[in-house]
């Protein structure tokens, strides 16, 4: 190539790079995809030169809801090359996106028309890349790339970064489930074991129990549940992420799509700790190996009625031949119909010896406030339930309680 083309072509790098006003530029040396690249040219002192313009959208400056996204694809950004010199042709133009909080080493490509346009599946694919299926809004750093090509010359060009805030549609709901030999392997079963959600955190969830520590549990969420999926598809179960020789490490990977199960690294009391943003667990050994057992936990106060128990059925702790021994059960079901507004506790053999509530006053926890999870302390005051019909939980280790209502 003379020394007239190999100016054009660094024109060209410039014109491009210059595309994006309003965006911070900066020039790269490399390309982080699978896309077979040439050279590049060194980088020039950047210039301002007309007729060449390009401006983000509104779309991409706003919270991108995916769910409410009625088009296949949004436009992200305009741009307008003008008239390009003789021969030059502008290919693979593409996105490279991060997490904000992440280093671009973890980039990925996420790829984009001419005219700007981004499929809201390569969004989607974007967001669960890094995330988990939680519908969160999800920050992430963007730049811009194209090829400059001028005969089989090319030069790699950045054209601007940016910041994508992606919110995905709601395909799980907060409600997560253990199932497998520790509880039960039985399908019809599985809803009777949920795990309890972290106070300050979306997207981290807890188990405690004794545990068989072979092949242990599958997690699932209840949305899938609803939707059939756990009966005809188990790839929506979350299982075991990892290789094979770290099955029974204290930490370890999830993966959505398997049902090779997470396996407890021994037969003692742990809690399990799923982190659905990292895509991670962890196993937290108990302090206390032998917590107190009780034959029956069960509810009281329900529709105003002091005077009867209602027996919670007991969710794990299963023998060799797989019967349930109600005395090593430390993880509770129930299903309850509540006619009028009523408070209610947990107690443990039809005695008020031990017993669990929450907070220093009646009602303090008031479950139609869309508070349907809290961890009750033994002697604290009613909890408030409103009419419904709920799936009741509870953990006599933990004192984790869920009402859950059942739609």
């Amino acid at each position: 190539m003379d020394n007239k083309n190999i100016k054009t072509m660094k024109k060209v790098s410039l014109y491009l790079m210059m595309a994006l006003a309003g965006w911070s530029l900066t020039a790269c040396d490399e390309s982080h995809n699978d896309y077979a690249q040439p050279d590049v040219f060194p980088q020039e002192e950047l210039v301002t030169i007309d007729g060449f313009e390009a401006t983000p959208t509104a779309e991409a400056a706003a919270v991108i809801d995916l769910g409410a996204m009625t088009e296949d694809a949004i436009q992200l950004f305009t741009l307008k090359q003008g008239t390009l010199p003789e021969g030059v042709t502008v290919e693979n133009i593409r996105l490279e996106a991060w997490p904000a909080d992440k280093g671009q080493n973890v980039a990925t490509n996420v790829a984009a028309t001419e005219d700007g346009m981004v499929t809201k599946e390569e969004l989607a694919k974007l967001v669960y890349t890094f995330y988990g299926k939680k519908s969160t809004v999800r920050t992430f750093t963007a730049k811009l790339f194209a090829n400059a090509f001028l005969g089989k010359e090319a030069q790699l060009i950045t054209l601007g970064d940016f910041t994508l805030q992606i919110k995905p549609e709601e395909v799980e709901n907060p409600y997560y489930y253990i199932y497998g030999n520790v509880v039960t392997s039985l399908q019809e079963e599985a809803y009777k074991t949920i795990m309890t959600p972290d106070s300050e955190s979306d997207v981290t969830y807890y188990y405690t129990s004794q545990w068989v520590n072979s092949g242990d549990i599958l997690i699932w969420n209840s949305k899938y549940w609803q939707e059939g999926y756990l009966t005809n598809d188990f790839t929506k179960l979350y299982g075991f992420g990892g290789d094979a020789t770290d099955a029974t490490n204290v930490t370890g990977k999830l993966l959505q799509g398997t049902t090779t199960p997470i396996s407890s690294p021994t037969k003692e009391y742990y809690t399990l700790k799923i982190d659905l943003e990292e895509l991670t667990y962890e196993w937290i050994k108990l302090d206390n190996q032998n917590p107190s057992k009780y034959s029956s936990i069960s509810l009281i106060g329900v529709n105003g009625d002091w005077n009867t128990d209602i027996d919670m059925i007991g969710t794990d702790a299963v023998s060799a031949k797989k019967k349930r021994l109600k005395a090593s059960a430390h993880n509770w079901y129930a299903s309850i119909t509540v006619t009028e507004a009523c408070q209610v506790k947990f107690r443990a053999d039809h005695d008020w010896a031990v017993n669990w509530g929450y907070g220093s006053s009646d009602g303090e926890w008031n479950v139609d406030d869309d508070n349907w999870a809290k961890n009750c302390t033994q002697d604290a005051k009613n909890i408030a339930l409103s009419p419904g019909t709920y799936n009741v939980y509870f953990c006599d280790i933990t004192g984790a309680a869920h009402f859950v209502p059942v739609e």
